[in-house]
């Protein structure tokens, strides 16, 4: 298996699309079975042989830093390079070579995307095809939401369209947002600032027929929204724990009932006569009381939840407390620190955001509460 040296994860965007999760932490560091997207993403990297990673960022740069540091738990050396302004997904390319010299093959890797794709599998075929690009594909059922591509006999890329209209895509291969490039292709990049990928790169390379694609089988899920991220918590829960995981440190009462999957984490206390799954996942440090029922849904750390309520279907977030006889229907997303007084209902596709207070009931499907 062939290994590069250097790999760049794009984090730096503002994620707009996963608000109010995003309001409070870069959409790299929102957890995956408990560990924080970018967590995966250099893990799987190293596993490649990956030496080096260097992190765009901008936004809430910071707490990327703190998380992560120079990289020692993760066996990688970390590199910040932070964006002054936006300069799309295109556009942090040059300035990281003209900064840290990309000067032999490497990978660029969006940082909102969990997946099991085996870079070292994707560089082995880079290297079998010899193109001076490769993009790693998958297959979706709606092509419409990503850039489409036609692959010949060779994997060569003789055709990419970003987001054709439904029913127009030519095939169900689209850019899963992984990338092979040879130190040559930099001069596909353009000069000017903000610059994308599928805009200004791939189109080019395309016409000069220097872009292959490798196709991905595996598990993949673009973080774009809060269904994908809860699409993506609950793909890995079928992946690595269908039979569902408890931690050791986890207290669990009697007479409840896990229906798996299910993901436990350290710390976590369920009180009595409470039902947890299918497909929830519980974050550290969370308090469940006695007789409530979650489902389909994702608790993150230290949230406390109060006796005899009902979450269906939706997110809260980090430290939020919700009290009893409280309901939460499908589709909602609760930001950190949130409050729910008792006998609070909320209905579907509410979103609330972080810090806020809640002590009326919300019946009006979609409302975003400031």
């Amino acid at each position: 298996m062939g290994a590069v040296d250097v790999a760049v994860v794009l984090t730096g965007g503002f994620a707009t699309r996963l608000r109010p999760l995003t309001l409070t932490r870069p959409k790299a560091l929102l957890p995956i079975l408990g560990r924080p997207l970018l967590d995966w993403i250099i893990e799987g990297l190293a596993r490649a042989g990956v030496k080096k990673v260097i992190l765009s960022v901008r936004y809430l740069a910071d707490l990327s830093r703190g998380r992560y540091g120079r990289g020692d738990s993760l066996g990688v050396e970390l590199e910040y390079a932070e964006e002054l302004k936006p300069l799309g997904d295109a556009g942090p390319i040059p300035v990281i070579s003209r900064d840290y010299g990309l000067d032999n093959t490497f990978l660029v890797v969006y940082g909102d995307v969990f997946s099991d794709i085996n870079y070292g599998d994707v560089l082995d075929f880079h290297r079998r095809v010899g193109g001076l690009a490769t993009m790693v594909l998958t297959r979706v059922e709606d092509p419409s939401r990503y850039g489409v591509s036609v692959l010949d006999d060779g994997f060569r890329v003789v055709s990419f369209v970003e987001k054709p209209g439904r029913g127009e895509a030519m095939s169900n291969l689209v850019n899963a947002g992984v990338y092979v490039f040879e130190p040559e292709a930099l001069k596909y990049f353009p000069p000017k600032t903000p610059s994308k990928l599928s805009r200004d790169v791939i189109p080019r390379m395309v016409r000069e027929g220097v872009i292959y694609g490798y196709v991905h089988d595996g598990i993949w899920s673009d973080i774009g929204v809060p269904k994908d991220y809860m699409r993506a918590n609950f793909n890995a829960l079928d992946r690595y724990f269908p039979s569902g995981y408890v931690s050791r440190e986890a207290e669990v009462g009697r007479g409840v009932e896990l229906v798996n999957p299910v993901f436990i984490e350290g710390g976590v206390k369920v009180g009595e006569g409470s039902v947890v799954g299918p497909y929830a996942v519980i974050g550290r440090n969370a308090r469940i009381g006695s007789s409530v029922r979650v489902s389909n849904s994702i608790i993150l750390e230290s949230v406390v939840i109060e006796g005899s309520t009902l979450i269906e279907g939706s997110i809260v977030g980090r430290g939020s407390y919700i009290g009893k006889w409280v309901r939460i229907s499908s589709n909602s997303v609760l930001g950190d620190e949130v409050v729910l007084s008792s006998e609070v209902f909320i209905a579907r596709n509410v979103i609330i955001l972080p810090y806020k207070e809640v002590s009326n009931s919300v019946f009006s499907e979609g409302s975003v509460i400031l």
